[in-house]
């Protein structure tokens, strides 16, 4: 009886230092400076990826019909266009040449008279004949009319004798007295149409006078 009991505490006892072997190793791992610190994994690095664009697909071959081509017509040629006959422009009848004018006959000029004249006298001819009716006309420089006169016909010739410087022997058929506005000059001696219409018809001549006075003799040809 005795026996058992002690048999039974025996094992109660191993039961129990099992027990308390167990637990204190596992306070000894807990608490041993020995014991692994655990390390943590590193996380793998993110690579992004490549993107590819999409292949774009082909589009698909068209379907062979049977479609007939269309019929080209032959070129056809165009009419022959007719000339286009083009009327000449009527032509507008050349301008009508200018008038000629009187121009004065070289050879001509001043004489002195000794007194106090201011006189201008001459000839007027076209071609050969004494010319009858041309208007003369003398301005100062001003433009006023100082003296004008017509010229007569040979019928009416004036001679003089040994009165002109240039001729011992002088026929003129104009005179005129320009004393009235000599002083303001030089004058202008120059043929007109007429009285009242006092257009040139001759060139223009310079006449200067002092107070000794002159004559000109101015002879005008056309």
């Amino acid at each position: 009886m005795k026996r058992n009991r002690l048999t039974i505490l025996l094992g109660v006892a191993v039961i129990a230092f099992a027990l308390l072997a167990c637990d204190a190793g596992e306070i000894v791992a807990l608490v041993s400076p020995t014991t692994p610190t655990p390390t943590r994994t590193p996380r793998p690095t993110f690579t992004p990826r490549p993107q590819f664009s999409p292949t774009p697909e082909s589009s698909p071959t068209p379907e062979v019909t049977d479609t007939p081509l269309p019929t080209i017509a032959a070129p056809t040629r165009p009419p022959t266009a007719k000339p286009v006959v083009v009327a000449p422009k009527p032509t507008s009848p050349p301008p009508p040449p200018q008038p000629q004018l009187f121009h004065r006959d070289p050879g001509q000029g001043m004489c002195t008279t000794g007194s106090p004249v201011f006189e201008v006298k001459g000839r007027i001819k076209i071609g050969s004949t004494w010319a009858e009716g041309v208007h003369v006309i003398a301005l100062d420089k001003a433009g006023k009319v100082v003296a004008q006169t017509n010229s007569w016909g040979e019928l009416q010739l004036n001679p003089e004798w040994g009165v002109s410087c240039f001729q011992e022997k002088n026929l003129y058929n104009y005179q005129m007295d320009v004393s009235a506005g000599w002083f303001n000059g030089p004058l202008t001696l120059r043929l007109t149409k007429s009285a009242t219409d006092l257009t040139p018809i001759s060139t223009d001549e310079k006449l200067t006078f002092d107070a000794t006075g002159g004559r000109y003799y101015i002879d005008w040809v056309k």
